[in-house]
């Protein structure tokens, strides 16, 4: 490799570097609370959550908008220590745990006004309410829903149709997370557990 070449590669990966460590800080610098989780939409939105209830918002990693929504939404919702954050299919979807220890869930189509997802499902035929400890988030194309991972082995489906919510549990303390790889999607949980759907 020439010199040139290999000095420039230097300072590319430098500059890099500098940036991504800017780019914590501000977020640090932006936020009161304890960074829990941090996602990016198909269009290079990026968008944090903190356990002491702010949504952050960001266009290029380096300057956050921050929406404290226990402030925003005192009186209408209970305070919320938020555990998790997932984008697609338009939206944007945070989970955590209210002030009363129940799950929470709220979506957005653009981060400023937020509404509570339905967490309600059928099981053998009775209508229940998800209520359990999130994990993470995340967004499937190609089935165009979200996902909730959580305590007591949840994964936890909420497509566009809120009455279609599906749950399904699997033989794990805690389901970690869920990721999709092409057609095939792992789970990751507590214990050593591993599974592909």
């Amino acid at each position: 490799m020439f010199p040139g070449i290999r000095i420039m590669l230097s300072v590319l990966l430098l500059a890099g570097c500098f940036r991504t460590a800017c780019a914590q800080e501000t977020l640090h610098a932006a936020s009161h609370g304890v960074l829990q989780a941090v996602c990016e939409d198909s269009d290079g939105i990026q968008w944090a959550v903190t356990d002491a209830g702010e949504i952050l918002r960001s266009a290029d990693g380096l300057a956050w908008t921050v929406l404290d929504f226990n402030v925003q939404y005192a009186g209408f919702y209970p305070p919320v220590d938020f555990r998790a954050v997932a984008s697609g299919g338009g939206s944007v979807m945070v989970a955590g745990v209210d002030a009363d220890g129940h799950l929470a869930v709220y979506t957005s189509s653009r981060g400023t006004v937020w509404s509570p997802r339905s967490l309600d499902y059928t099981e053998g035929g009775e209508r229940l309410v998800l209520d359990v400890e999130p994990v993470s988030l995340s967004y499937d194309t190609l089935r165009d829903s979200f996902f909730l991972c959580g305590t007591s082995g949840t994964l936890f489906e909420m497509p566009g149709c809120s009455h279609c919510n599906r749950l399904t549990r699997y033989p794990t303390d805690t389901l970690y997370v869920r990721i999709r790889a092409g057609f095939n999607v792992m789970l990751l949980g507590s214990g050593g557990f591993r599974k592909v759907e």
